[in-house]
């Protein structure tokens, strides 16, 4: 199943040691409504373009397909002196 959305947290400290943050929810299931009719137009011209490369286009496809469903559950956290980074994709 592809991911549906994103969670974004910031924090950071300032010179005076106050806890400053930043938090964002991203709805990605819209990205991919909108994105739909791009992928629906370039379909047939990957394939002609791997016809062409002689690349098997179903595992490319099958490649792609792999890595966007696998991005679920994916947790990133970058911790500095002076600031947090969490990026949550569910």
């Amino acid at each position: 199943m592809i991911p549906w959305s994103a969670f974004i947290y910031v924090e950071w400290w300032t010179r005076s040691r106050r806890n400053r943050c930043f938090s964002l929810w991203i709805p990605l299931f819209l990205a991919w409504l909108l994105l739909l009719p791009l992928v629906l137009v370039l379909f047939p011209v990957v394939a002609l373009v791997c016809l062409f490369v002689r690349v098997n286009a179903l595992r490319l496809y099958a490649a792609a397909w792999g890595i966007l469903t696998s991005l679920r559950k994916t947790r990133v956290e970058v911790r500095a002196p002076a600031a947090r980074v969490l990026v949550s994709i569910a």
